[in-house]
């Protein structure tokens, strides 16, 4: 006979969770990943997540939890498209653990942490993947530079403020370049606007 669909827990369960996993989770269990968020904050940018993915692991010790066990009702299961007939029913078990779930205990694997840095006055201007090291986007204001612009002043501020952010990923902090964006034309445009007055930057 099967065990009751109400009851009680008692003992340990692992948790492990594959897929989204909340930024700050993952900062506060890398501090190489975080030393390279904060280096981003003291250059005066910002940064927003747009995917953190990766292992986080939990665990559940409980006492007198209760539970419940059970399989979906016949209309939520599928059908077979050869023989007409219903699946298997699938049991679940759903632990009633209060008010408060359980918090993250450790990240052992991060498989991307991609944001997209933004300064005062452009937002989105780099996108990049602080685990893999690479720069994922360049706005086009900058990588599309055309001879000539440097007459527009609203066009050269905005790439003067992009060209800092990807010499300093590139140059300083050593990212490499995604395969989309041709190391030639990376240091056509560096040479380019060193050569350009910084000042109004």
């Amino acid at each position: 006979m099967p065990m009751p669909q109400n009851g009680e827990v008692k003992g340990s369960l692992a948790l492990t969770s594959k897929g989204s996993i909340a930024p700050e989770d993952v900062l506060r269990f890398h501090p190489e990943l975080k030393a390279r968020t904060d280096g981003i904050l003291a250059q005066g940018w910002s940064y927003a997540c747009v995917e953190v993915t990766g292992r986080a692991t939990s665990s559940l010790t409980e006492e007198n939890s209760k539970y419940w066990l059970g399989a979906p009702p016949a209309f939520m299961r599928s059908v077979s498209p050869k023989t007409g007939t219903l699946a298997p029913a699938e049991f679940g078990l759903v632990v009633y653990l209060g008010t408060t779930p359980p918090e993250v205990q450790a990240v052992p694997e991060v498989q991307s942490f991609l944001i997209t840095i933004s300064t005062k006055n452009f937002p989105s201007a780099v996108s990049v993947d602080i685990v893999k090291g690479i720069v994922t986007n360049i706005h086009f204001a900058f990588w599309r530079w055309e001879k000539g612009w440097e007459s527009d002043k609203k066009k050269l501020s905005d790439a003067k403020e992009i060209y800092k952010i990807v010499a300093w990923l590139v140059d300083v902090e050593k990212f490499k370049l995604a395969d989309v964006f041709k190391p030639e034309r990376y240091q056509e445009l560096i040479e380019t606007f060193k050569a350009l007055p910084q000042q109004d930057a």
